[in-house]
């Protein structure tokens, strides 16, 4: 009886677990690399084209939203509300603004705002009500 005694061998059933798990180990890996390398291509293929869903009604919308808007930011967003209610107490009739070019007239705005922020803005006619016969 050899008890005890190291022949030099390890047990095959060992080494031959160890070989395949390393084999599906480098299956996974692979797998996922080729899930990877396809998705992104998929994607650059077709690019992505966002829309504009909701625009602001700068007649009413809160500053925080304003300050969202491109190159306004929360100072011209102030500055926009703050014209907007001068502009109700001065008795300024219907909404301060009607169209994009208005905002013209909030310190800070210019031409190249103005122009940035034109597709994210919408002025109802709700907001805007009826014009009076002397405006037409």
């Amino acid at each position: 009886m050899m008890s005890g005694v190291f022949t030099g061998r390890s047990e095959p059933s060992g080494d031959l677990i160890e070989s395949v798990g390393f084999l599906c180990l480098a299956c996974l890996c692979v797998a996922t690399g080729i899930t990877f390398a396809v998705s992104v291509a998929d994607t650059s293929a077709h690019p992505v084209h966002f829309a504009i869903e909701d625009t602001i009604n700068p007649n009413d919308a809160l500053p925080e939203s304003l300050a969202r808007l491109p190159r306004i930011g929360p100072a011209r967003a102030r500055e926009i509300v703050s014209y907007r209610s001068q502009f109700s107490e001065r008795g300024g009739q219907g909404p301060a603004f009607r169209r994009a070019e208005d905002l013209r007239r909030v310190t800070g705005i210019g031409p190249a705002t103005i122009e940035a922020v034109r597709p994210w803005l919408s002025f109802d006619s709700h907001t805007l009500g009826e014009r009076s016969s002397a405006d037409q």
